[in-house]
């Protein structure tokens, strides 16, 4: 995994993804004394950067591959961008799902024209897939674990280099560690100067726990709001060593913060933002003195997605403003 093959990705999917805008944020910027932009990956074609890491896998594929069609196994977000592409390049797709999906990712995977199969857990639907890929000669698509992933989702990096180049701090939600890596990488690897900061949920901090061990240490199993930073992760995972090399720091945010972050963003920028989108501005907002003591004067923020169905939405949201009125 190379910088030269986050190039290739990027001219790749250029026909089929949005090069996001990066955003100022005048108030985050008061508030910590620094210069911050959010990259708004939100705004990406499906509502989150999965599009990139999807197209980016598919195109690497031969014709007898996209003919025989792909499977992956997710919580909803991942099975939306790569249920888009592969009905964009007319590539027979299965997405395995956990029955407590959100109905609404069901939906929208559904009208994207993918066979869905359906599991009593996430594991399961993963053990499922991977069967289904080794028995009907189906490519299995993974959200993190794949070289064609991580350098999709590397090309958020080199648009983050085009238009800020002297950002000192990259702020991205990690779950698989696949965007921490790829971001990490296109920086590091161009020579800038930014360093990755990677957050995830103190309810379920898997790979921020390996980071800190320095090896792949048995983490109890958790549930955050923000399931999109929650993935369990297979333990020889090439993303593993790549966080190691890449990624300078991690944060761990509570449920509540990601909640107050949600409500923070809806107030301040009228943005309606997934949890795992608002956990790094959560993360952030916590990091003021860090900031100063790092010296750190200008920092960009990865708000990853913002596909939540209303109802989910408006709870969390109800949520964040009882805890402020308390």
């Amino acid at each position: 995994m190379d910088l030269p093959s986050i190039r290739t990705a990027q001219a790749r999917i250029a026909p089929y993804v949005r090069h996001t805008p990066l955003e100022p944020s005048p108030s985050l910027s008061r508030e910590l004394g620094v210069d911050v932009s959010f990259k708004m990956e939100c705004w990406q074609v499906t509502g989150s950067f999965k599009l990139r890491i999807s197209f980016s896998k598919l195109l690497s594929l031969d014709e007898a591959q996209r003919r025989r069609g792909v499977v992956a196994s997710t919580a909803g977000g991942h099975g939306i961008g790569l249920s888009y592409a592969a009905q964009a390049l007319g590539v027979p797709c299965t997405i395995c799902l956990p029955r407590a999906a959100d109905p609404f990712k069901v939906r929208v995977i559904e009208r994207q024209g993918a066979r869905l199969c359906l599991h009593a857990t996430i594991e399961e639907g993963r053990e499922h897939a991977q069967e289904m890929a080794r028995t009907q000669g189906l490519t299995f698509v993974s959200a993190y674990n794949d070289p064609e992933v991580i350098a999709g989702d590397g090309t958020v990096g080199l648009e983050l280099l085009a238009d800020a180049p002297q950002l000192d701090l990259v702020v991205v939600g990690m779950g698989g560690g696949g965007m921490a890596a790829g971001i990490g990488i296109a920086l590091k690897e161009s020579g800038a100067k930014a360093r990755v900061w990677g957050v995830q949920p103190e309810a379920n901090a898997v790979l921020a726990r390996w980071l800190e061990e320095g090896e792949p240490v048995e983490v109890p199993p958790g549930a955050s709001i923000a399931e999109g930073l929650g993935a369990r992760i297979e333990r020889d995972s090439r993303t593993f060593p790549l966080a190691q090399r890449y990624v300078d720091r991690t944060l761990l945010v509570s449920e509540a913060d990601i909640r107050d972050a949600m409500l923070w963003l809806l107030e301040e920028h009228q943005l309606a933002v997934e949890p795992s989108g608002a956990a790094p501005v959560a993360a952030l907002r916590r990091s003021g003195a860090l900031l100063k003591e790092q010296g750190i004067r200008s920092v960009a923020v990865v708000i990853t997605g913002r596909i939540v169905n209303r109802e989910r939405y408006l709870r969390l949201i109800q949520e964040a403003v009882a805890a402020r009125d308390a």
